[in-house]
């Protein structure tokens, strides 16, 4: 089953390393890095996050 990981590259809390190594090691992963987000990407990025979903969604 094909899955989509969003991930803010300045996450203090979660490195984007755990993401990279996440998308890695899971099957059918597909790793998207908002530059210049945090935590919470949804709040620095939404219509990055909303294309990304678009598009796996009708993919």
């Amino acid at each position: 089953m094909p899955k989509l990981l969003v991930w803010g590259e300045d996450d203090a809390f979660e490195k984007v390393e755990y993401a990279e190594r996440f998308a890695s090691e899971i099957p059918q992963t597909t790793l998207i890095r908002v530059p210049e987000a945090d935590h919470i990407p949804t709040e620095k990025a939404p219509d990055q996050i909303a294309r990304a979903l678009a598009d796996f969604f009708t993919t």
